[in-house]
């Protein structure tokens, strides 16, 4: 008896876990579409923009203030990366713990099917 409601809660919690499962991998592969440089010229000229500005200054105290700036600026940017891939991490655990599930559920599962009969 024990064995039987074993197999229906695995009949149930193995497709919920595949699909959790997918979705998380769904989201993982979004989260690193967009780290992608797509717009190489687009950011080239953002950075000569940037240069442009820097070889402006005549003013030092101007430059300082700006590359200040700059700095607090990709501060924050590293945090935020920081984040994200500790979210990442944690995505990447949560699946492999599912797919160990899934794979040491599998026999299991398998060999109650041959039980019912």
């Amino acid at each position: 008896m024990f064995h039987q409601k074993t197999s229906l809660f695995m009949k149930i919690i193995r497709p919920f876990l595949l699909f959790i499962s997918i979705l998380l991998f769904g989201w993982l592969f979004m989260s690193n579409i967009n780290l992608i440089n797509v717009a190489t010229t687009l950011n080239e000229a953002e950075i000569s923009s940037e240069v442009g500005k820097v070889n402006a200054f005549t003013n030092i105290d101007k430059l300082k203030e700006f590359t200040i700036e700059k700095i607090n600026y990709l501060e924050v940017v590293r945090e935020r990366f920081s984040e994200n891939a500790l979210i990442r991490v944690i995505v990447i655990s949560a699946l492999v713990l599912i797919q160990i599930i899934l794979y040491a559920t599998r026999g299991n599962f398998s060999n109650s099917k041959t039980m019912d009969f």
